[in-house]
């Protein structure tokens, strides 16, 4: 089978905490590869500001930029004004001109190993998104309860035949689909716009996206690839710290000292924090911050 042009794409707009992680996960990739390893490959980046970007020095990525200001993002919000919806039509836009194999990252991921077999499996057809995090029927948080709750009170509202309540939902933080799957988008747009009215909660979006991916094709995980942070917002605190020390550093010196942000250790720490903050901790509602860093030490580790 020819291997098609591949299109990761993540959208970055708005708190310059997001340009952080952007350009952090922009960084992960980086340490995977080569300059000229990325061969047949695109890399689209939805922005408010294209020129943040001008910052990082020499970078080699295939990097492309497709400007959107304050009244595109507010249109792609769409008359329900939800935020995730935006992520729907960012797709829609990018497949409008472009055949072959898409990969959307959420801007906190960090990719942890060469991605071409996904992108390989991804132009024979497969569907990606970033993990299982369970069947909608299992209630197995209160997200899921109240989401099942809902739906097991409308048995009418079905996707071939299927109650929506008997989905798993996945993690839309990274999705994976070659452009012959377009159509998918389309459906996700209806379901998200249509059950947002009446379930207004902000996995809507995702959900939409793990039903009509499970009804078209089995659905692969990302995850062994892919890391997707999206519930370490404290990183943020972590990643300007390191942006800011070493401002001015090439694309090549970013990308070797970028190893010492370690996301997996600091969501380690945050868990044994609330793991044995006991009961007073709870009470005084002690948060967990990460370590300030010391990063001139931390280079001498490299």
């Amino acid at each position: 089978m020819e291997q098609q042009t591949n299109f990761i794409v993540l959208q970055c707009y708005g708190n310059e905490a997001i340009f952080h992680e952007c350009a952090y996960a922009l960084l992960s990739l980086s340490r995977l590869y080569a300059p000229g390893e990325l061969k047949n490959t695109e890399i689209w980046i939805y922005t408010d500001n294209p020129g943040w970007f001008s910052s990082l020095k020499d970078c080699w990525l295939p990097l492309h930029y497709r400007t959107v200001d304050d009244k595109t993002v507010k249109q792609w919000k769409g008359d329900i004004n939800f935020v995730h919806r935006v992520k729907i039509e960012v797709l829609k836009d990018l497949v409008k001109n472009k055949t072959g194999n898409i990969l959307y990252l959420d801007c906190d991921v960090v990719i942890t190993h060469p991605i071409g077999q996904v992108l390989e499996n991804i132009n024979a057809g497969q569907l990606y998104m970033h993990v299982r995090e369970g069947l909608i029927s299992d209630r197995g948080n209160k997200v899921f309860e109240k989401l099942h709750d809902h739906y097991k009170s409308k048995p009418d509202i079905k996707v071939n035949d299927k109650p929506v309540h008997e989905f798993a939902m996945w993690n839309a933080g990274v999705l994976g689909f070659n452009t012959k799957y377009n159509y998918l988008l389309d459906e996700v747009l209806t379901f998200t716009d249509t059950q947002y009215l009446k379930f207004p909660k902000h996995v809507i979006e995702q959900f939409a996206f793990s039903i009509y991916f499970q009804e078209a094709a089995v659905v692969k995980a990302a995850a062994p690839y892919i890391f997707h942070y999206w519930n370490l917002k404290e990183a943020r605190t972590v990643l300007v710290s390191f942006f800011t020390h070493f401002k001015g550093c090439t694309w090549d010196e970013l990308t070797r000292y970028s190893s010492l942000v370690q996301i997996h250790a600091l969501m380690q720490d945050k868990v044994n924090f609330y793991r044995n903050r006991g009961v007073l901790g709870t009470l005084q509602g002690k948060k967990w911050l990460p370590e300030k860093q010391d990063w001139e030490e931390l280079v001498k580790q490299l």
